[in-house]
């Protein structure tokens, strides 16, 4: 581990225990069969079955429960190890920083998903940067990961983020 500054906070470098890829974007049809030949010229002529999903834009992150408690949350990084940001993400709302009792959680256990700003939320934090004659943010993916970095969490609680969860 190491550390690095970002808006004169320490973050925390961490190994991720599973590494993070990034996603790739498709935007035809065509994109896909193309993807699919490589894959079989790597693989052989073997049929291939996947899926897509849709790509939401945000921040990436890693969250581990443990006993039913969020413990760690780490952005992508490098793919290899990211920043810890946990103080940050457990003022989501939405991410619970403690599971419901009764149900039948791993005792360990990552999440992975992206840290989104919707549009909603994006155009009001700009609307009110406006009024007060700042200059409002270029787009909500980079809002949303800056947020991650703020050095104030109870700043980062008043953002109108949101996460979505898609591979444990």
């Amino acid at each position: 581990t190491g550390k690095f500054k970002s808006s004169n906070k320490f973050f925390e470098t961490v190994k991720h225990k599973y590494r993070m890829y990034s996603l790739d974007n498709s935007y035809s049809k065509e994109d896909l069969l193309e993807w699919e030949k490589r894959c079989q010229k790597i693989l052989g002529d073997v049929p291939l079955d996947y899926t897509c999903e849709l790509k939401y834009d945000g921040a990436s992150i890693s969250i581990r429960y443990l006993n039913g408690e969020l413990v760690q949350a780490l952005t992508r990084g490098d793919g290899t190890q990211g920043d810890d940001v946990t103080n940050n993400v457990k003022t989501i709302k939405s991410i619970p920083s403690k599971l419901h009792e009764g149900l039948d959680w791993p005792l360990d256990f990552y999440i992975r998903g992206e840290i989104i700003l919707p549009f909603a939320g994006f155009e009001k934090m700009n609307q009110e940067l406006i009024e007060i004659g700042e200059t409002p943010y270029s787009n909500p993916r980079n809002t949303a990961s800056g947020s991650l970095k703020l050095q104030d969490s109870a700043e980062v609680a008043k953002r109108p983020l949101d996460c979505l969860l898609y591979s444990v």
